[in-house]
């Protein structure tokens, strides 16, 4: 078996409270731009080691084409990213004592997951909508934004051949239905990913809807806010090297809204570093972290950072900075099976 048959053991997490000098936004961007710099400047002269090659590449069985630090939060916004190849693996997120699970299996052509774990407001994910009462209560409490959603995604490899430079291609389709408990409605969505030598690129749209028990407001009643993603991306694969671009627009008839990310995935023997940095532009207050308040920004930057190591072929452990917006340290592990 490959080193990634189809899945990923995404965040297990707890705040750090001892590591909070390590956790400001300039640290951390400084610490893995300056690795990010560095490694570029040698990577295409570096031998690294087959299992992390393959955990982003193509080369290999499971190759997800992103630089996103877990296969499970791109399939929520497009479910094309949803892996193809044979296995069956078991996806868990833990916060505060608070599980998420997701399950991944594939045939060899077609892949399916299944993920009841959060990715609204999320640094790889669309905005969340709550009152600002709420926004404010949660971030100064450290509390990720609740989750209402159970994600069904499954992907089809339309063709695929693998291999080096341009004679290496794939594309694929997905589509994905989103339930949410509150409402019991079920949103449609679909996508398109793929890689032409060493590009990759991806398309994705899909509706959604956020129940507000006393509206946007806070103070009327029960609101169920409808609205629609759409998510394009577009990268490079350098053999040790993914660097991508991608851009949410989310439109509803409250106000849209728009994130650009731009992330850097970098590979060192055994280790994945990755960087990245997000650009939301929305009506959303911003909690500045410095003075516990809320601030009306209608452009709103965060920044984030991972470090992953493969002990096994088959297991891989590492640090991500805040992978929920709440400038919290988290543990990743991943498990391959």
């Amino acid at each position: 078996m490959q080193f990634l048959p189809g899945f990923i053991v995404e965040s297990f997490s707890k705040n750090l409270d001892i590591l909070s000098t390590f956790s400001h936004p300039k640290f951390v961007t400084r610490l893995f731009f300056i690795l990010a710099l560095l490694f570029l400047h040698s990577a295409s002269s570096w031998a690294f080691d087959s299992s992390a090659t393959c955990y982003i590449s193509s080369d290999c069985e499971g190759g997800n084409y992103t630089s996103a630090p877990s296969t499970s939060g791109p399939i929520k916004v497009n479910p094309a990213e949803v892996p193809t190849d044979r296995g069956l693996g078991v996806q868990a997120i833990f916060y505060r004592d608070t599980p998420d699970f997701a399950l991944v299996t594939g045939t060899g052509r077609v892949g399916a997951a299944i993920s009841p774990s959060n990715n609204d407001d999320t640094f790889f994910g669309p905005p969340g909508f709550e009152t600002s009462a709420d926004l404010y209560q949660r971030k100064l409490d450290g509390d990720k934004y609740p989750n209402q959603k159970v994600t069904l995604a499954t992907a089809f490899t339309l063709t695929e051949k693998n291999g080096s430079g341009l004679g290496r291609y794939a594309l694929r389709l997905g589509v994905m239905g989103k339930y949410n408990k509150d409402t019991h409605d079920v949103t449609p969505g679909g996508g398109l990913s793929g890689i032409v030598g060493p590009v990759t690129f991806g398309y994705s749209i899909y509706t959604d809807e956020t129940y507000l028990e006393n509206g946007l407001s806070g103070t009327g009643s029960p609101e169920t806010i409808h609205y629609q993603v759409n998510t394009y991306n577009f990268g490079l694969f350098l053999s040790s090297v993914i660097l991508d671009y991608s851009h949410l627009h989310l439109e509803s008839s409250n106000s849209p809204s728009d994130v650009s990310l731009f992330t850097a995935a970098l590979m060192w023997k055994k280790f994945i570093f990755t960087a990245s940095k997000r650009i939301e532009d929305s009506d959303k207050p911003y909690f500045n972290y410095d003075t516990k308040a809320l601030e009306t920004k209608q452009i709103k930057e965060e920044y984030f950072g991972g470090i992953q190591y493969g002990f096994t072929k088959h297991i891989m452990l590492g640090v991500l900075y805040n992978y929920y917006l709440l400038h919290e340290l988290s543990i990743t592990g991943t498990v391959f099976f």
